[in-house]
């Protein structure tokens, strides 16, 4: 009894390191250069010790208390995993084939000892899974981590919510789910509003990745949609639906 005692947490040491290698569907290691991590902002950004700010590709995590606004739910959680990951570990950067956003910030992958941190967050249902090309290079991979942790973090409380629910002036990440009231086809792609509330708009790619015929069928169903809201601006036509959201990916509306 006394020798299975001691081999116990060689064993469990042993069962973690590869459960990682079992469950990492990510490539590790792919062609990088070596950082440091100056600070952790939130689940989803970081600075580096030369200055760059840095946006991790293919997830969203929950927002960081600010001013006038309380921290999301899983929101510190997902930070502090963040910085456990990246802690007295071998740092890699991978930057994404669109290097920069609109905010300047740095798009690209963190490794951590050889681990993608954007994979571990998904799969510990830590964040939201969220594609934008041109940076699509893990997007399958992301996309399975994020369905392993169903009912986990996150996802333990009513992630999607109802676009009938959406208060005044409300902005930010959202998984919204409703009714197709309305299918237009514009110049530079489509119009699909949900619940006579939410304009959801699809560059002509993302209707082609889709399927247009799909596209025209949604009118009448029920969907679910991921992305990012804005409400409508004070100066547009007063025919503009409350909200918009504009559609990165496919997989980001799907039938219910």
């Amino acid at each position: 009894m006394r020798i299975l005692k001691k081999a116990l947490p060689l064993w469990g040491a042993f069962f973690l390191v590869f459960s990682q290698v079992i469950f990492a569907a990510c490539p590790q290691n792919l062609s990088s250069e070596i950082v440091e991590i100056a600070k952790v902002y939130d689940g989803d950004t970081v600075k580096l010790r030369d200055g760059r700010r840095i946006r991790l590709i293919g997830l969203n995590a929950p927002e960081t208390k600010k001013e006038g606004s309380p921290a999301e739910p899983y929101a510190n959680a997902s930070r502090d995993r963040l910085r456990q990951l990246l802690k007295n570990s071998e740092v890699r950067l991978l930057l994404g084939k669109q290097k920069q956003d609109k905010y300047k910030r740095w798009l690209g992958h963190l490794y951590a000892d050889g681990v993608l941190v954007s994979e571990s967050l998904l799969r510990d249902g830590l964040a939201f899974h969220i594609a934008v090309p041109p940076n699509l290079k893990f997007n399958r991979c992301l996309k399975k981590a994020e369905q392993s942790a169903f009912g986990s973090g996150v996802w333990k409380r009513q992630a999607w919510r109802d676009v009938l629910s959406l208060k005044n002036k409300e902005s930010g990440f959202r998984l919204l789910r409703g009714k197709v009231t309305s299918v237009k086809k514009i110049r530079s792609g489509w119009i699909i509003e949900v619940d006579d509330l939410l304009a959801l708009k699809l560059s002509k790619a993302t209707a082609k990745d889709f399927g247009e015929s799909r596209v025209i069928n949604l009118k009448g169903k029920a969907i679910q949609v991921r992305g990012w809201i804005r409400p409508k601006a004070a100066n547009a036509p007063a025919h503009y639906q409350p909200w918009f959201l504009a559609v990165t990916h496919k997989t980001h509306i799907e039938l219910i």
